[in-house]
């Protein structure tokens, strides 16, 4: 394609490329979200940097598979690994899938895993598939391609060779970087009360998107710890879905907890005080489903009276 041709065709599809980004950043948020602290970011490629990839007529329009592209940034290797499984199974044909590494600063610009991916009903103004690059990345992958690509991609710019190899080096440090990061993350996981802690997390958002108020943060998890009795071993790997599933099923929950918040009229703190407190998510589901679980849990703690008391304020008591 002429260079003409191509500046031309840019112009022309450059609102469908506008449009099928927004479009591909949309799906790829939805099924990222599941994995905490990632960030989507993307671009259409400009003008000049895909004219200058036809301009010597090896490359065609329509073989140039990222004039839309996704770059999605995480925190360690066990999250690249997540997202490469929701990628695979996302809302589109995936048409390449490559782990990029290279053995000079030239081939090392873009760490990480690489997708090519298609929807059939995203098209450019020849009606053919808009492709979408996706670039998954750690912070430090990102970090590192950033930096060494403004370093030593500068067109008629030559770093010397010890320049060059003073950027190769850096990989070094970003592999080791995050080898350490996965090897933090191993031993936290094997904490005793790594799994209460993160219970105590999923219900401070939870509760907070539900109710509209921000509880205190907790001092200890001696109250997760306890309810987390009342979920059956089968039960405990899928417990924040349960618990999900239980508030959209409920749709006066927000307004139960807010009726019994320290600022209602009629607050007892010796009735209402575990409504101030997430946990009460697990109360509620508990004694919505398996009430006797919930009972067995509690009974002779120092819970048994307040949960009680919660659970007949939600108008479900406990067995007596």
């Amino acid at each position: 394609m002429a260079v003409l041709q191509a500046g031309a065709a840019y112009r022309e599809s450059r609102p469908l490329l506008d449009a099928a980004l927004e479009g591909y950043k949309a799906d790829l948020e939805a099924i990222v979200r599941r994995v905490p602290d990632t960030l989507v970011v993307g671009r259409v490629k400009t003008a000049r940097s895909l004219v200058r990839k036809l301009r010597d007529g090896r490359r065609s329009w329509e073989s140039v598979t990222d004039k839309v592209g996704l770059r999605v940034i995480c925190t360690a290797p066990s999250d690249v690994r997540a997202i490469d499984d929701l990628i695979q199974s996302g809302p589109w044909t995936v048409a390449k899938r490559e782990k990029k590494s290279g053995n000079g600063p030239q081939e090392l610009f873009y760490p990480g895993l690489h997708f090519d991916v298609h929807r059939d009903d995203i098209r450019d103004h020849l009606d053919g598939p808009i492709f979408c690059e996706i670039q998954v990345r750690t912070r430090a992958q990102d970090a590192w391609a950033v930096a060494s690509h403004k370093l030593t991609y500068k067109g008629p710019l030559k770093l010397s060779k010890r320049m060059q190899r003073a950027v190769v080096r850096l990989t070094a440090l970003v592999e080791l970087f995050d080898e350490e990061i996965s090897r933090a993350f191993k031993k936290r996981a094997k904490l005793p009360n790594y799994r209460p802690a993160l219970i105590s997390e999923y219900l401070d958002d939870k509760y907070e998107a539900l109710c509209e108020e921000v509880a205190d943060a907790a001092q200890d998890l001696e109250i997760v710890k306890t309810l987390l009795g009342s979920y059956d071993e089968d039960e405990l790997p899928q417990l924040e879905s349960i618990v999900d599933k239980f508030v959209e099923s409920e749709t006066g929950l927000g307004q139960l907890i807010r009726d019994h918040l320290v600022h209602s009229v009629n607050y007892s703190d010796r009735s209402d005080w575990l409504f101030t407190q997430p946990e009460v998510l697990l109360v509620l589901e508990r004694c919505h489903s398996r009430p006797y679980l919930l009972l067995e849990a509690t009974s002779e703690s120092d819970l048994e009276d307040v949960v009680r008391a919660t659970c007949v304020a939600a108008g479900r008591p406990l067995p007596a």
